[in-house]
């Protein structure tokens, strides 16, 4: 069923985005579940917490769906410094 999804959603796209069309052909299941593990963390989610849903046995394996930039781990670290306003 997610093969012909996504073979489908190709055609609709393939006149304007031609590579886009081609990544949808080449998607597969496990594509799903590492952008919907990827969308949790990005958002918040606790890493052991996706550990578990995603029924993997190390922090590592986990890990490998951390897709963090140098300006937002910035931010993240100057946010959790920050001096408390009053």
């Amino acid at each position: 069923m997610l093969k012909r999804f996504f073979a489908t959603a190709a055609e609709v796209v393939e006149e304007g985005s031609p590579a886009l069309a081609e990544n949808l052909r080449q998607a597969a299941k496990h594509w799903t579940r590492h952008t919907h593990a990827t969308h949790l963390l990005e958002g918040g989610a606790e890493l052991t917490a996706e550990r578990d849903n995603l029924r993997h046995a190390s922090l590592a394996t986990t890990s490998m769906y951390l897709h963090t930039d140098d300006a937002r781990r910035a931010k993240q670290v100057a946010d959790r410094f920050a001096a408390p306003r009053s």
